[in-house]
């Protein structure tokens, strides 16, 4: 247990790592076009498709920092058909479920990348070959795979599913952004 919470550590490291990047090459790409048209009066015809790809990126990649913070889009209606009693086994059949899920999708994705390599399908703009990029949906789904089928097996792994602006801070929130007590050794009523 203890490898399999490193290694979802550090895929949630490269994730954000990853997405923080593609954020940051989009928002220069897109900063850079913007001052080129208006104040150059010359746009550059390659950065919107550029920024386009870093946002796909962003999305897809998303999606596991999305479901390491617990915090992905889920259908909590469902919460109610199984019994309190019963929630750790619905919690790994949800997770065993999205884990067959994102197995589809990257078994797809990787099909559409095969055919592009195979027909050298180029973007019209960049004239740049599409496949690599279509590598990262693959990889994203990979590590949504990875990620899930751990939570099923060690169920301990899995985050505590967000509540939402409305719900209370967890334990761990309060902890984490704790602001440490300055009044020690003051008299009572003084202001540090």
């Amino acid at each position: 247990m203890n490898l399999a919470r490193t290694l979802l550590r550090a895929l949630g490291w490269l994730e954000q790592a990853t997405t923080s990047l593609a954020f940051l090459v989009m928002v220069l790409v897109l900063g850079w076009d913007i001052f080129g048209r208006e104040l150059l009066g010359s746009g550059k015809i390659w950065a919107t498709p550029v920024a386009v790809y870093a946002n796909v990126f962003i999305a897809f990649i998303g999606i596991g920092v999305a479901s390491a913070s617990g915090t992905h889009l889920r259908p909590r209606f469902m919460d109610s058909l199984a019994p309190r009693s019963a929630d750790g086994l619905f919690d790994r059949f949800t997770d065993a479920g999205f884990a067959l899920f994102a197995v589809g999708a990257a078994v797809l994705c990787w099909r559409v990348m095969v055919e592009s390599i195979e027909l050298e399908e180029t973007d019209p703009v960049l004239q740049w070959q599409v496949w690599p990029f279509q590598c990262f949906l693959v990889a994203a789904f990979a590590i949504v795979v990875l990620r899930h089928s751990i939570y099923a097996c060690w169920p301990a792994l899995r985050p505590r599913a967000a509540g939402g602006e409305d719900a209370p801070p967890s334990e761990e929130q309060l902890r984490e952004f704790a602001v440490p007590d300055n009044t020690a050794g003051l008299p009572p009523g003084a202001k540090p």
